[in-house]
């Protein structure tokens, strides 16, 4: 195999690893070990997921912009995945401890938020290998098939963890949901490893970058780029203000949808995984398809045509109470993230500046996570307003989200599918 098709896999297989801590730590697992068998109020998890959200909005753009300067993307990712593997290990060992269930509770939240945390910077630089594994031609393409690959290990995920939560199989100590954690940390860290030890980066380095880096320098560069975001580059500024709006509403109903559905459809675990297979399933194959119609057509187009399909799905699962209802939610709920997702990062390497995609992967990873320090906490502040009626709070907070979700496409309406003029940022 030569190194192309090595760097291909290894970044394929890297997706499909980490889908296991992050399918752990989802609204399937992690979310209803805390708020159903343990009574934990929802907008503790929430909490934990914007606070985690701040540290990626202070650091994301600094240490895209330190990628840029040093020309290497792979020095972060290795170290992000070695900070992954210990505090997985950490919370899955907790999880399963003697330690008593109050502080076992919170130990375990605090270490997801580091976990959430470290993935989420993981990203900036796992993001930008793109270029690194695909040419203008098949960019959406590969996006895209990253995309499935990435969903199918949430399908995998799940098939092989619900065993642990359900307490057919019981590692240690009392059965239950608390069980998925460590084999969930096992199979990732296996996984991970072929792309931190296989891929070689074409480092991407202008000669005035060869200096040695400081701080300094870097900070400059970072509030530079900041600056000519919404200046220079202001289309790109417009196009992450609405990305993030819209993939908030992703993220939080992902984080609720089975405390949701536990409460709004009266479903059991089985038929929770079942939906969420249909959903992983959908997302897998449309991923890769909505990646060649955004090669084909413009991602753009691409992209308003999923927001529709997120809109209209996400008002379904939030009003209707039918189960039968969530059977169209969930296949046709996941094409529209398939699509979306798979079509924005593509999207995203077409209208950044080349020579600064790091630091603007940097943008859009803090504009990702930016609405998710809001949106997680109006969730619970809806659902804690109105705890005693349990289905009027999750159908208010959702139709909440859904006001998001359309405000985001109007913006990303207003913005234009074109390279910017190539402008180094001299410091």
């Amino acid at each position: 195999m030569n190194q192309e098709k090595k760097n291909l896999w290894s970044w394929l297989v890297y997706d499909f690893g980490n889908s296991f801590f992050i399918t752990a730590l989802s609204g399937l697992f992690l979310a209803q070990w805390l708020i159903i068998d343990n009574k934990l109020d929802d907008i503790w998890y929430g909490a934990s997921f914007a606070i985690a959200t701040v540290f990626v909005l202070i650091t994301s753009p600094f240490l895209g912009a330190w990628s840029d300067k040093l020309g290497n993307r792979m020095f972060f990712i290795k170290w992000t995945t070695i900070g992954l593997v210990i505090f997985n290990g950490l919370m899955a060992f907790v999880a399963v401890s003697n330690i008593s269930l109050t502080h076992r509770v919170f130990i375990v939240l605090f270490l997801s938020m580091i976990v959430q945390y470290l993935y989420q910077i993981n990203l900036i630089f796992y993001n930008a290998l793109l270029k690194n594994v695909s040419t203008e031609k098949n960019r959406g393409k590969i996006s895209g098939l990253g995309e499935g690959i990435g969903s199918f290990g949430w399908l995998v995920a799940v098939l092989v963890l619900l065993p642990f939560a359900n307490g057919v199989i019981t590692l240690f100590n009392n059965p239950g949901r608390s069980q998925v954690f460590l084999p969930a940390f096992i199979i990732s860290t296996i996984l991970m490893l072929p792309l931190v030890l296989w891929f070689k980066e074409k480092k991407d380095i202008q000669a005035e970058d060869k200096e040695v880096v400081n701080n300094k320098k870097i900070s400059q560069k970072t509030w530079q780029g900041i600056k000519e975001l919404f200046r220079k580059n202001k289309n790109v500024g417009i196009y992450l203000l609405g990305f993030s709006l819209i993939s908030d509403i992703v993220i939080t109903i992902n984080l609720y949808f089975a405390v949701v559905m536990d409460s709004i459809y009266k479903i059991s675990d089985n038929m929770k995984s079942v939906f969420l297979g249909i959903t992983l399933i959908s997302t897998t194959i449309f991923a890769y398809f909505f990646g060649k119609l955004g090669d084909r057509y413009g991602y753009r187009v691409i992209i308003l045509l999923t927001c529709l399909v997120l809109i209209i799905v996400d008002l379904l699962f939030f009003l209707a109470s039918s189960q039968w209802v969530l059977y169209l939610v969930t296949i046709v709920g996941g094409a529209g993230v398939g699509g979306y997702y798979s079509v924005t990062k593509a999207m995203m390497v077409k209208i950044s500046p080349p020579e600064q995609l790091g630091e603007y992967f940097g943008f859009y990873s803090t504009f990702q996570k930016f609405a998710s320090i809001i949106a997680p906490l109006i969730w619970g502040g809806v659902v804690l307003l109105l705890k005693y009626d349990n289905v009027l709070k999750y159908r208010v907070a959702g139709l909440v989200m859904v006001v998001l979700l359309i405000i985001g496409t109007i913006v990303i309406m207003k913005t234009k599918e074109e390279k910017p003029a190539v402008q180094p940022i001299h410091i």
